[in-house]
This record gives C-alpha cells, sequence and structure tokens, in this order.
C-alpha cells in the first residue's frame, strides 16, 4: 500500500506555492505552479492550472494517495465563500481537503520559540506576527495605500521643473511597465537596475517603500514578548528587489539587532501542508512539526527559507 501524502498549496492571486510531505512531516517536493484563485483567473483556468500542480508534484495517477489537500489564499475573502468542491470536482474527492486562512499558514510555516513575525511585500503590504504565547495579530496596507502607480505619480508630480529630466524618464520607465501589466518581477528587476546605475529618484522610492515596510514591523513590534523576534520576508517586492530587502534589513537591524532576519517564500505553504497533516493526525501535533522543521533545516538553518545575512 502506497504511502500516504499531505499537499498545502498557498496562492498569491499569480502563483501558488507549494509543499508536499507525508504523513510525518517529512517534506518530499515543493514546487511553483500557476494561480488555482478562480475569482482572479476562472475556475477554468485555475482547474487546470490545479491539475498541472499535482502532476508536476505527485504524478496524475498517484493522485489517489493525497490523503489531505489544504488551500490558503492571499486573496481577503473569507474562508467560507471559496467553492472548493467545484475547483476540485473530477480529481480530488477522495481526498480530506480544506481550506485556511493565510495568516493561519503563513505563520504556522514559521513555527518557533521566540516572536514571529512574517513581512509580506507584494501588490499589498502584510504583516503577520505570533509571539511564544499563543497572541496571533496581522495589520494591512492595501493597494490604495501600497499601489506601485500611485507612488509613480506622486512622484514625478515634484518633478515638474525641467531640472529633473531623467528622473522623469527613469519613473516612466517603471510607470511603463506597470501600464502594460508587466509581472512584479520585471518591475522588481527595473528598479534594482535603475537604482544600480544611480537614478536618485528610484532609490528614493525604493527607500519609501522599505521605509513603509518597516514601519509595519515597528507597529506589530510592540507585541513582542522579547528582543529576538525572527522576522520571514515574503512577496515579490521584498524577495524580488535586492534595493528595497537590503534597505529592510538594514533598518530592521538597526531597530532590532538581536533579530533574525529569513527568506521565507514558502511559509504559506509550509504551514498549508502542515495543516492538512493535522487535520488527519490528531494528536501528533510535536512530532509532525518536529519533523517537518527538521527536515527543512540544513548546517546553516533555513534551507527551504533561505537565511539573510548581513554580511553577504
Amino acid at each position: 500500500m502506497e504511502e500516504k501524502l499531505f499537499l498545502g498549496i498557498a496562492d498569491n492571486d499569480r502563483f501558488a506555492s507549494v509543499v508536499v510531505g507525508d504523513s510525518k512531516g517529512r517534506i518530499i517536493a515543493t514546487s511553483v505552479g500557476g494561480s488555482i484563485n478562480y475569482r482572479y483567473w476562472g475556475m477554468e483556468q485555475a482547474r487546470a492550472n490545479l491539475m498541472n500542480i499535482i502532476i508536476q508534484t505527485v504524478g496524475w495517477d498517484r493522485r489517489i494517495t493525497l490523503a489531505g489537500v489544504c488551500f490558503t489564499y492571499k486573496a481577503d475573502y473569507e474562508i467560507s465563500d471559496w467553492r472548493v468542491p467545484e475547483l476540485i470536482s473530477g480529481f480530488l474527492e477522495k481526498s480530506f481537503v480544506t481550506v485556511e486562512d493565510f495568516a493561519t499558514s503563513s505563520i504556522l510555516g514559521m513555527r518557533g520559540r521566540k516572536d514571529r513575525l512574517l513581512l509580506v511585500g507584494g501588490h499589498s503590504s502584510l504583516a503577520i506576527v505570533e509571539t511564544p504565547t499563543g497572541q496571533s495579530l496581522q495589520m494591512r496596507q492595501e493597494a490604495p495605500v501600497w499601489d506601485l502607480n500611485m507612488r509613480l505619480n506622486a512622484k514625478l508630480a515634484t518633478l515638474s521643473d525641467l531640472g529633473h529630466s531623467q528622473d522623469v524618464e527613469d519613473l516612466l520607465v517603471i510607470k511603463d511597465q506597470v501600464k502594460y501589466g508587466q509581472c512584479l518581477a520585471t518591475i522588481t528587476g527595473i528598479l534594482d537596475e535603475l537604482a544600480d546605475t544611480g537614478s536618485s529618484v528610484v532609490l528614493e522610492l525604493a527607500y519609501d517603500m522599505a521605509y513603509d515596510l518597516v514601519k509595519m514591523v515597528t507597529n506589530m513590534a510592540t507585541h513582542f514578548c522579547g528582543l529576538e523576534p525572527v522576522i520571514g520576508l515574503y512577496g515579490q517586492m521584498l524577495l524580488g528587489s535586492e534595493t528595497i530587502r537590503e534597505r529592510v534589513a538594514h533598518l530592521i537591524g538597526l531597530l532590532f539587532p538581536d533579530s533574525r532576519i529569513v527568506h521565507a517564500p514558502l511559509a504559506p505553504a509550509k504551514g498549508a501542508y502542515l495543516s492538512s497533516v493535522l487535520a488527519r493526525r490528531s494528536g501528533f501535533e510535536q512530532e509532525v512539526i518536529t519533523n517537518l522543521f527538521n527536515s527543512t533545516r540544513d548546517r546553516e538553518g533555513w534551507i527551504h527559507f533561505g537565511s539573510y545575512n548581513k554580511g553577504d
């Protein structure tokens, strides 16, 4: 009899990160696939993307080994609003399928004994914190505050005189990428390139974004129990832009010198996977959690999260 597998999928509206493991918390595979948010892409495309994820990670013929599946969506909808039966119809009916809120999955994917904070920087920004006492809180900056196009327009409005023609040109390069719907990976790459070539206005734009992200950390830090938090970075603006990420890490290092900063692109998917296991293995929480985090560590500490060292 084949071993039962469990699947965690974290969707951010643009793509889905995936973790597959066994019933004891041992990770077998990780992957990235197309978004399964049918509200954004339509049910037909979401189902096709989900099928591809299953094929890539488990294999279509082995999908019957999936005992549990947990979805978590970054999109701000009530869990009860997701039409899961329609999404999985025809290929996952025999699996125990759940939907979990993004904050719960994310912080579960950073399990530890210290204060933990996941800082999300993408099309919107989010900070999720859990303390060693179990207190969990979150705060969000929605698109009207975080919207990149609005930030660019605000910068351009301050550069109306002819003496800033090069600055205006640099900002318009980024604005064109936003206008034509380029993904954040492309936009952050161009932002870094312009900053590296000495564009002061683009550097200022990046630093403003970094400041707003760090401000969320300081707001949430009032709930910390200690001075050694683990702060995970997630989202394309943070992980895709070296300029923004370095600035965020620098400021956090000044404010919280004993903190640990880790790259956490798989934290939500790891948390969703863990939830899918625990939903079927109640009473085995400590064993599963211990195995999960032992299997994702190497000698340096964070093989799947990645680790940020200020000296790198």
